[in-house]
């Protein structure tokens, strides 16, 4: 007997796309955007794209990604790793 059930990939998908809507708000104040590209059920990838650019933004890109991974797989505990694409 499973002690967790797991969730369908369409669900995990779903609260990927949950959990960045919650960031949104605050990337759109530096110029910037993220979107689900696509999640690997199998091997528990998550591939973000972002968008737009910061050029007045103090943080670095590398700080930035750190943020919204840490985020993400504290928000949706199948994502073992994740990819960022740009554009």
């Amino acid at each position: 007997m499973a002690l967790f059930k797991q969730r369908a990939p369409m669900d995990v998908d779903d609260s990927i796309r949950t959990a960045l809507e919650g960031m949104r708000p605050l990337l759109r104040i530096e110029t910037m955007d993220i979107a689900l590209v696509e999640f690997d059920a199998e091997s528990g990838v998550a591939v973000i794209k972002c968008t737009g650019d910061c050029p007045d933004c103090d943080l670095s890109a590398e700080m930035l990604t750190v943020g919204i991974e840490a985020h993400l797989r504290q928000q949706v505990s199948e994502i073992r790793s994740i990819r960022f694409v740009a554009r």
